[in-house]
C-alpha cells in the first residue's frame, strides 16, 4: 500500500513537471482585454503569449511583436514565412509591436476577428521585467478608452518563436 502511494505521488510530480514545462515553453499570459463595441462590452481573457521578430513596414528594421491570445498560436507562428501571418492568425487577443517608433502599436481582435481595433499607446504602458533577445516578460497596462480603444491589463512571459525576415 505504501509503495502504491509513493508511485502515485511520483507520477503526480512527473505530470506536474511535464505540464509546467509545456506551458512555460509556449509562453503564458494572464489578464483581460476590454473593448466597447457597438453591441456592448467585449472582454477577452488571454492565456497565451509568444513573440516574433518581424521587419517594420516603414524601414524594414527588425521589431518585436508580442502576440497575446486565448489559443496557442505557436504552430501557426512557426509555420509563418512572411510578415503577413506574423499575428499567429489570432481570432481573439492582441498583437503589440515594440521597437516600431515613439509609441507601442497594437491590434485588438475578438469574435474571430469580427471585432477589431488598432491603436497606439505610450511606451511606459509596457513594464518589462525581462527583456532579452529570446524572451520578454512583464505587464501591459493600456487605457485607450477615451479614443474608443481597448483597455488592457495583462501579465505575460513570452519566448521568441521565430524570426521572420520578409
Amino acid at each position: 500500500m505504501r509503495q502504491a502511494s509513493i508511485r502515485v505521488l511520483a507520477g503526480t510530480l512527473v505530470c506536474t513537471a511535464a505540464f509546467g514545462f509545456t506551458a512555460w515553453a509556449f509562453g503564458t499570459a494572464k489578464g483581460t482585454l476590454n473593448y466597447k463595441a457597438k453591441k456592448g462590452e467585449v472582454t477577452v481573457n488571454v492565456t497565451h503569449a509568444n513573440f516574433v521578430r518581424v521587419p517594420s513596414i516603414g524601414n524594414g528594421k527588425p521589431m518585436r511583436r508580442l502576440i497575446l491570445s486565448t489559443a496557442d498560436t505557436t504552430a501557426a507562428l512557426k509555420a509563418c514565412q512572411n510578415r503577413m501571418c506574423s499575428d499567429g492568425e489570432i481570432g481573439e487577443g492582441m498583437t503589440v509591436d515594440f521597437d516600431a517608433g515613439e509609441r507601442l502599436h497594437y491590434w485588438f481582435v475578438a469574435n474571430d476577428q469580427l471585432i477589431q481595433y488598432s491603436g497606439t499607446a505610450v511606451l511606459s504602458s509596457a513594464k518589462l521585467t525581462t527583456d532579452t533577445p529570446t524572451r520578454i516578460a512583464g505587464t501591459l497596462d493600456i487605457d485607450d478608452t477615451a479614443a474608443g480603444g481597448a483597455k488592457v491589463k495583462v501579465e505575460f512571459d513570452a519566448s521568441l518563436v521565430k524570426e521572420i525576415v520578409k
